[in-house]
């Protein structure tokens, strides 16, 4: 198996591990705790264990370079096999909540490493788009295995667990037959270890504007992630079966649209991650008004568009543009997971209190606020370079004296 082969084989069970569990997490939590608000809790618990983890590694990472590459890939893919499988061990909410910190915890071991590995081990572009569109395949793989195995097991949820865990099983026997000496590409050499190093902070002030935009969608879209497939059972009326289809559209869509036309995203960083934004919006608005299962379907295919275009447009976005690459990574990776902190604990409190619909209403209020940041990016980041290469130019004449 060559090296790329490798990392979307990583890319693609990874993804069908967390995706399995995520398409079923929030029915089991509630079915623990029959509360929406503690199903809100539970799921912020995820995201802040991940976001803390993505933030640690990657500076790790980025500091240490190729030395720590697969050590941090490995380990992370053994922790999140045991934690995926630890889940069949949960009983109460309060058990449930351990456990998925610390799957939050071992996902965040890994995730800027095999990032920025994927974008070192090729100076193509569309070669990055197109090793991350097979961790869409792998939400296939996991949401659509998933709702079929839960529906041939009479609906238990534990058979979705072993599934996941299995997955992250066989990403670290991958990960085993990975070569610690993988040659780096000419055009990536020099990318794998930073020697100058800004803070977190920094690298986030030099970026607010594409990581801000990014978290208020991802916001809005992690409130009504935490609800959704309790809103698709109990609101439309799908059936587990049905629920993993629902999820495996918007997968194939992301999977087909980053291969297919990852030159577009390539070609205008701002327009795809303003059209991400804008479509993201319209999806919320759609789903509000939606009245069967069946609506999801062409619903999802303009999520798969929206999510592809933000997310590599933000990606590659940053990665171009800053030497940090894991840490620049692992910083959009953590806008994910703080979403998924604040998100979920919103939803939790709006459906309780007005209703599982108006959690949509919120998501597109707040996806709004996205897209007219957005807007704002290409200006803002013109500034933001001016402003930087005067500052060189500074140091480099004090130099001269």
């Amino acid at each position: 198996m060559t090296f790329a082969r490798s990392l979307k084989a990583l890319n693609m069970v990874e993804s069908a591990g967390i995706g399995a569990t995520a398409a079923f997490m929030s029915l089991f939590a509630n079915m623990l705790t029959n509360s929406y608000i503690l199903v809100g809790s539970i799921v912020a618990g995820y995201g802040l264990a991940q976001a803390l983890s993505y933030a640690y590694f990657a500076k790790i990472y980025d500091r240490k370079g190729p030395a720590s590459r697969l050590t941090l890939i490995r380990l992370g893919y053994l922790l999140c096999a045991a934690a995926f499988f630890l889940h069949l061990a949960a009983v109460d909410g309060l058990s449930l909540f351990a456990i998925r910190v610390f799957a939050g915890l071992a996902t965040g071991i890994y995730a800027g490493a095999l990032i920025a590995k994927s974008y070192e081990a090729t100076h193509k572009k569309l070669a990055l788009a197109g090793i991350i569109s097979f961790g869409s395949l792998g939400w296939v793989m996991g949401a659509f295995g998933a709702g079929a195995l839960k529906e041939m097991f009479g609906g238990d949820t534990n058979i979705v667990f072993a599934l996941s865990g299995f997955m992250f099983l066989a990403g670290f026997v991958v990960s085993m037959r990975m070569k610690a000496d993988e040659p780096v590409p000419p055009a990536a050499e020099g990318m794998a270890k930073v020697t100058n190093l800004r803070t977190t902070l920094e690298l986030f002030r030099h970026n607010r504007t594409v990581y801000t935009s990014f978290f208020l969608r991802q916001l809005g879209a992690s409130a009504v992630w935490s609800i959704f497939p309790i809103f698709l059972a109990s609101e439309l009326g799908a059936g587990d079966f049905a629920i993993g289809a629902i999820y495996s559209t918007n997968a194939i869509t992301q999977f087909v649209f980053m291969n297919r036309f990852g030159h577009f995203i390539q070609s205008n960083y701002y327009r795809s991650i303003q059209l991400g934004a804008m479509l993201s919006a319209v999806v919320f608005g759609l789903y509000f008004i939606s009245q069967t299962y069946l609506h999801a379907f062409p619903i999802q295919v303009m999520l798969g568009v929206s999510w592809s275009a933000l997310y590599i447009g933000s990606l590659l976005f940053l990665l171009d543009r800053n030497g940090e690459k894991a840490t620049s990574s692992a910083l959009l990776e953590s806008m994910i997971s703080i979403g998924a902190i604040i998100g979920p604990l919103a939803g939790g409190v709006i459906a309780e209190l007005f209703g599982i619909r108006s959690v949509f209403v919120f998501a597109l209020a707040i996806t709004l606020c996205s897209f007219a940041m957005s807007r704002t990016l290409k200006g803002q980041t013109a500034a933001a370079d001016a402003a930087e290469k005067l500052t060189r130019s500074g140091k480099d004449l004090e130099k001269l004296f």
